[in-house]
């Protein structure tokens, strides 16, 4: 379970309004599949500050998953060092997906790669995974690449999903932690772009919007088209993606993993691009590598 931070108007003047003098209160609501979550409806007046102790309160256990509106930031906390920590420190503190915004851009990779019109025996496809988030997920690459790579600092979050690709389908799937070894990829889905150089030749798709890359092509992924019956329970000032990430990961709402974004972009082109754009470019590369190489 989770609460989203909603702000309600509190009118001002002689009227009597019940609101005006109310505290923040959780409301239930119930998705079409998955565990409840919740509203924190909370009564502001104009020009009035957040009642951020009042809504810690109301909060509860839930104050340490915490979606907030866009430019709604909650007082700063220590950093926990484990999830039962942070239920001891006070504090209101806001969810950070996991799973779902990785899981996503590798979808959207699959998608590029199955419609580029290229032989998978030719691809090289790399996944830079720090905490094992897409161990559940790498059969969705195998018929598309002749060359699947995973870089983890940690081999054993991954020695399972290697076990099984390789009874499964004969497929060998290789751990490396050399940050070296995605250079030459064609695709890379990553969770962490601190980890590149900057002469990386690939396309590499990423939920990580707090590092900048230069000199390569960094995917952005951006507004997740919800189904209607989730995009009416998501609270105005949500980000869609955040959203998605807490019902999937906090409420077992597991239709978020078809998700598709609605469009992409490259680090510094201000073009929008569809995911056939996105095959289209990853097949002429493609073809622009073999051609050097034959050279």
């Amino acid at each position: 379970m989770f609460a989203c931070v909603q702000t309600l108007p509190a009118q001002s003047g002689r009227l009597l309004d019940r609101r005006r003098n109310a505290l923040p209160a959780l409301v239930r609501v119930d998705p079409p599949a998955g565990a409840p979550f919740f509203r924190l409806e909370v009564p502001v007046r104009r020009g009035r500050a957040l009642p951020f102790a009042a809504m810690e309160q109301a909060a509860g256990r839930l104050r340490t998953r915490m979606l907030f509106p866009e430019g709604i930031t909650p007082p700063p906390t220590p950093v926990a060092r484990s999830a039962a920590q942070s239920q001891l420190e006070p504090g209101l503190r806001a969810f950070q997906p996991k799973r779902l915004p990785l899981l996503l851009c590798l979808r959207a990779a699959q998608h590029a790669l199955r419609t580029a019109g290229v032989p998978a025996r030719e691809l090289r496809v790399t996944v830079v995974d720090t905490k094992g988030a897409l161990s559940h997920a790498m059969e969705l690459l195998v018929p598309l690449a002749g060359s699947l790579r995973v870089y983890t600092p940690d081999f054993s979050l991954y020695r399972a999903a290697a076990a099984r690709l390789l009874h499964r389908y004969g497929a060998t799937l290789i751990l490396s932690d050399s940050a070296g070894c995605f250079a030459q990829s064609h695709v890379v889905v990553a969770d962490d772009l601190r980890l590149f150089t900057g002469r990386e030749q690939g396309l590499i798709f990423t939920p990580d919007t707090e590092t900048s890359l230069q000199g390569c092509r960094v995917v952005r992924c951006h507004l997740p088209q919800l189904p209607e019956a989730y995009a009416k329970l998501c609270p105005a000032g949500i980000d869609p993606l955040l959203f998605a990430s807490a019902l999937y990961e906090l409420c077992g709402v597991k239709e978020m993993e078809r998700l598709r974004f609605g469009h992409y972009a490259f680090d510094g082109v201000s073009q929008s691009y569809t995911a056939q754009d996105l095959a289209r470019i990853l097949e002429k590369d493609i073809k622009n590598r073999e051609a050097l190489v034959r050279k």
